[in-house]
């Protein structure tokens, strides 16, 4: 008996997410792992097999919940291992979790018996729970349909509207709605008309679940359809896409603007708060639109419209979108970067640069931040303003601090070598992390594994992300600040400022963006200003550090204004361990050896 199934067998009276996993790539299985163990704060277990034909022998000696299944094993593959499990096995919820991002596919999956497909591109912990949790309830579902329809006269008919109908929210699924909208845009194409597609979630649907629980998740999901088919007009078709997404197809439209009316009253529907139970919720959506014949195929039309969507959710403030060139060009590039991340781990691609930080009171003081670098082979150098927006939801982002962590151990030992302490590293991460119960209890972790102490540590975010989710990670940083860690509040004065936050949420450095520091010695409003938040700061414990020095004349300025750090390629680029540690020897034989 394996590890796992022995957890399986002394622990499945306890647990009630208990699953069977068929994957033969062990960083996929970890990663699937990693994300039920976010998803269930560890109260889950999952036996892996590697091999199709082991399927059977894990489901004799156990019982699951769910099945998570490649749809490409080594010793059998294809869409037919769907259908052989859902006829051996009509009892068992199966997800899909594939590499293939493919519509097609998708809908072949679900018609031959699977419950849910998802594509490893695009999982991550809270799609992967949702969709097994969603998968027992169809899965319930239909074992209780077929056992009440084995006497029933209208059995096709109701078999036919399970195919057709999201059980939720009896609005037209996927499969439905991918016929409705082809033959829609072949009749558009036939008169040369235009059609749009509105593609739209709801937003923080997750905190949702995280406060309320899934049940008031479900019945806000139940609401949102009902207004919608309240809204929208008869030549309409709405549908459910999965999870909290919708997509609306139009009828037949001579101009672009005849949707302006259309996406107001969407607008205007969801102003009017929800009430679910005994809590009156305010339902916010952003929308994405796109137009056929400007994309040609429904496929790229539901890309285009999904991506307008997540610029709008960006945006917040401005809830719709419209498809642009621009934005091809930035999905175009996203695809490429996603595409490679899974060989950028396996061929170890993504290091770490360090750039020095210099005191201001303390010449000796060693202090650095570690940059996250990444030279892809196929794509070249790869800014992280690229690569973490797409890694931020994924646990892939999890496993970049420990590369982060990792290359700064060893830089401290290296350093320990010359007798020189480093004092400080500083590792940016993401609000998805801190948020993260699950996370802060890993990177303590780590900081044991690696015998760092936490008090060398200042994790920053970004004052973006601390501004909209101080709340959510106030807990989080309390409990890592008591074990030493310190907080940093990365690119403070780039528009998002909030000085209530700064009370709410204990931080102990202001880093200053470079927007400021850009030619502060000829302009005297940045140097009063500059000179406020600094004294702000002091005011309350906080050192300030200028970030984006790039000459003698902004450096001077700076130190008279009082602040506390100072960095920038004025004083070292960021660099790799072995010639930062070259530096360092060169600044002390250069000491050494002056006269």
């Amino acid at each position: 008996m394996t590890k796992e199934q022995k957890k399986l067998s002394s622990t499945k009276k306890k647990l009630s997410n208990v699953y069977l996993m068929a994957e033969d790539n062990p960083a996929d299985a970890e990663l699937v792992k990693e994300m039920l163990e976010q998803a269930f704060l560890g109260e889950y277990s999952v036996v892996c097999v590697d091999r199709f034909c082991k399927i059977k022998n894990a489901l004799d000696k156990g019982t699951f919940e769910a099945l998570i299944l490649d749809m490409n094993l080594p010793d059998r593959s294809g869409i037919e291992n769907v259908m052989l499990l859902g006829k051996k096995y009509p009892d068992l919820p199966i997800v899909v979790l594939t590499g293939q991002d493919d519509l097609a596919l998708a809908v072949e999956s679900l018609k031959r018996g699977a419950q849910d497909y998802l594509s490893k591109k695009h999982v991550t912990p809270e799609v992967l729970s949702r969709s097994l949790r969603y998968a027992q309830e169809r899965k319930n579902i239909e074992l209780k349909l077929r056992q009440a329809l084995n006497d029933s006269a209208d059995r096709n008919q109701q078999l036919e509207k399970m195919a057709r109908y999201d059980f939720l929210t009896s609005l037209p699924n996927r499969s439905h709605f991918d016929s409705v909208a082809n033959r829609t845009l072949h009749s558009a194409l036939r008169v040369n008309k235009l059609v749009a597609l509105l593609y739209f979630d709801i937003n923080n649907f997750k905190k949702v679940n995280d406060s309320y629980g899934h049940a008031a998740g479900d019945s806000l999901l139940r609401e949102v359809a009902k207004r919608l088919q309240q809204t929208v007009r008869e030549t309409d078709f709405v549908a459910r896409l999965g999870g909290d997404e919708f997509v609306l197809i139009t009828d037949l439209l001579d101009e672009k603007k005849e949707v302006y009316k259309l996406v107001n009253r969407l607008l205007e529907a969801f102003e009017v708060p929800i009430d679910i139970e005994v809590h009156q919720m305010q339902c916010n959506i952003s929308i994405g639109v796109a137009f056929f014949p400007d994309a040609k195929t429904l496929e790229l039309l539901m890309k285009q419209a999904d991506c307008a969507m997540y610029e709008a959710k960006e945006k917040r403030h401005v809830p719709v979108c419209f498809y642009t060139k621009q934005m091809e060009s930035i999905y175009k590039r996203n695809i490429e970067i996603e595409s490679q991340i899974g060989l950028a781990m396996l061929n170890k691609e993504f290091d770490v640069c360090f750039q020095r930080i210099i005191s201001a009171s303390r010449s000796d003081a060693f202090i650095v931040e570690g940059l996250l670098r990444w030279h892809s082979k196929a794509l070249g150098q790869i800014n992280p303003d690229e690569f973490i927006p797409i890694l931020e939801n994924t646990p892939i982002i999890n496993q970049l601090t420990y590369i982060v962590l990792e290359r700064s151990k060893k830089l401290m030992c290296l350093l320990e070598e010359l007798s020189q302490q480093v004092e400080r590293v500083k590792i940016n991460v993401t609000i998805s992390q801190i948020v993260s119960q699950p996370f802060c209890k890993q990177f303590l972790g780590w900081l044991e594994e690696l015998n760092i102490s936490p008090n060398l540590i200042c994790l920053e975010l970004t004052e973006r992300e601390m501004v909209k989710n101080a709340t959510l990670c106030r807990a989080q940083i309390d409990s890592l600040r008591q074990h030493g860690v310190q907080f940093a509040l990365d690119d403070f004065g780039t528009g998002y400022s909030s000085i209530t936050h700064l009370l709410e949420v204990p931080i102990d450095y202001l880093k200053l963006d470079r927007i400021l520091i850009a030619r502060i010695d000829e302009n005297e409003r940045n140097q009063a200003l500059v000179a406020g938040i600094i004294e702000m700061a002091h005011r309350l414990n906080m050192e300030v550090i200028a970030e984006g020095i790039e000459c003698q004349k902004e450096l001077d300025v700076i130190k008279q204004l009082g602040c506390d750090y100072y960095q920038g390629f004025l004083m070292a680029k960021p660099m790799p361990i072995d010639e930062l540690v070259c530096l360092y020897l060169r600044e002390i034989y250069d000491g050494v050896n002056k006269p």
